[in-house]
């Protein structure tokens, strides 16, 4: 089964699961920018291109910078590659991706190449802190192009440990991965890195005996659930070994 139709699988099983967890926190953009997926679902199951509503938490939100400009009777197209941001909402915070006025096709040209932006706490006017990769960039057309399956691709391959919860001592390190096409152990990763250590502390039980009942219930232990479900016996066992390191 391909990536893009394990997804659609995964989407319809998840939602006969869990709710999504109630909004606690607001992500918005300017207009230069636009928002394309949040937790590598579309986000306009959140809010729209600009602003998306979340549960409280590490989510991981991919933008970029999509900037139109009129330049005489023509309108020119200024697109960049996705950027993947991993951000962590406390409840009530209101996060806002801030990036400088583009006016000129040298300014768009060099934010097509490298987005200009910080991420600001609305309510304090505080940067905070985010971690960022770029897709690389692809030649052809680009509407063609499965951005779901590259995402997973790259974190697969640059996992992201971003965790506010837990110091680099306790933070697990990066999943091996066994090969590019095997989804669901960098997709265990990358939940299990997004869940709070009592989130962990119930998925390590849960492994050890699959007929327990966690006592919490949230969207990072369900994905964690389904990928260990649908992993191998070597992803499985790669998985149990990763998490205790």
């Amino acid at each position: 089964m391909s990536i893009k139709n394990r997804f659609i699988v995964f989407g319809a099983l998840f939602c006969s699961l869990v709710a999504l967890p109630a909004t606690a926190a607001t992500f918005e953009v300017p207009r230069s920018f636009e928002i394309m997926y949040v937790d590598l679902e579309s986000s306009s199951q959140f809010g729209d291109d600009f602003k998306v509503d979340v549960g409280e938490g590490i989510h991981q939100i991919v933008v970029r910078f999509n900037k139109l400009l009129r330049s005489g009777g023509d309108t020119e197209s200024y697109q960049s590659e996705p950027i993947v941001l991993d951000l962590k909402f406390e409840k009530n915070t209101y996060l806002r991706l801030k990036a400088p006025y583009i006016s000129t096709k040298k300014q768009a040209e060099s934010n097509v190449n490298k987005p200009q932006f910080s991420i600001i706490d609305d309510m304090s006017g505080n940067e905070v802190s985010y971690h960022q990769q770029m897709l690389p960039a692809k030649s052809g057309l680009q509407n063609t192009r499965d951005y779901v399956a590259e995402i997973e691709h790259l974190m697969a391959k640059n996992p992201s440990n971003f965790n506010t919860h837990s110091t680099a001592s306790d933070s697990p390190v990066p999943a091996p991965v066994i090969m590019d096409d095997d989804v669901a152990l960098p997709m265990m990763k990358f939940w299990y890195n997004r869940s709070d250590e009592a989130t962990r502390k119930e998925m390590r039980i849960w492994i050890a005996d699959n007929m327990y009942k966690p006592s919490v219930a949230n969207i990072q232990l369900e994905m964690s659930k389904f990928w260990f479900n649908k992993a191998n016996k070597e992803e499985k066992k790669a998985f149990q070994v990763w998490i205790v390191q």
